[in-house]
């Protein structure tokens, strides 16, 4: 079942996070290869469940579900295309970003003007100085290598990957976010908040399964393969500005979902 309230296309082309490849460089040498390591057995256990390597695409493979936007569905979202507006999701880059954590982020334009005038034509300009974790502020894209498991005395990534194996001070050589390509696909967006009739759900609220299956049914929607859930819609988002005055505890605090 299909709905004009689905979204139909999302384009993104991404560069950012820390997981980003870094030049080929020697494996980290600070860590011995355990006996553990060499483990085969399919059943294995993990922290988190059964094993989940090798992938449906191959012991090789850098982009994950990512796999399932083939140009067939590339095709098919683009016949969803009604009026061409274009919506974006994310946030400016501004003095006062919420910042959860410790994390830290500073724009600056030194000088007004920064250089000029020069020549006959006396031309002026602006430059920026930044400094800051840009790939964990503001809305963001997670690579694969951004999350694992600590087991075996090492920790595994997606497919397996070993951190000790493609781990370096100066980027991840494997499961960087250019890895992933561009998205063009159908998007979904599930409003969980207008499901439960709330301007914003309270922080730290729980989306269910119920809250998922709920929201879709109202909105006439249903999940497919290859495509790309855009956003569960909390109503938090209305706390972003707010954040820069007294509210700022409140955005930064843990989030609904």
């Amino acid at each position: 079942m299909t709905s004009t309230r689905a979204v139909a296309l999302l384009v993104l082309g991404l560069a950012l996070l820390p997981c980003s490849s870094a030049p080929k460089s020697e494996p980290r040498q600070d860590q011995p290869r355990p006996k553990e390591d060499e483990k085969k057995d399919k059943d294995v256990e993990t922290p988190i469940g059964p094993k989940w390597w090798p992938s449906e695409w191959g012991a090789d493979d850098e982009r994950g579900a990512a796999n399932r936007l083939t140009p067939e569905r590339a095709v098919a979202a683009a016949k969803l295309m009604r009026t061409g507006k274009v919506y974006s999701l994310g946030r400016v880059y501004e003095h006062g970003v919420p910042l959860p954590g410790k994390r830290h982020f500073s724009l600056t334009i030194p000088g007004r003007p920064t250089g000029g005038p020069d020549g006959k034509n006396r031309g002026v300009y602006n430059e920026e100085m930044f400094s800051g974790e840009i790939g964990q502020i503001g809305t963001q894209l997670d690579g694969l290598g951004h999350v694992g498991v600590r087991m075996f005395r090492d920790d595994y990534f997606y497919n397996g990957h070993k951190l000790s194996e493609f781990g370096t001070a100066r980027g991840l050589e494997k499961l960087g976010i250019e890895k992933v390509g561009v998205f063009f696909t159908r998007g979904v967006l599930i409003d969980v908040a207008a499901y439960r009739k709330v301007p914003r759900m309270k922080t730290g609220e729980v989306i269910t399964v119920e809250d998922l299956e709920g929201a879709l049914k109202a909105q006439k929607l249903e999940v497919k393969e290859g495509d790309v859930v855009l956003l569960l819609r909390t109503g938090h988002g209305k706390l972003w500005r707010a954040a820069r005055d007294k509210d700022r505890p409140r955005f930064r605090a843990f989030l609904a979902g």
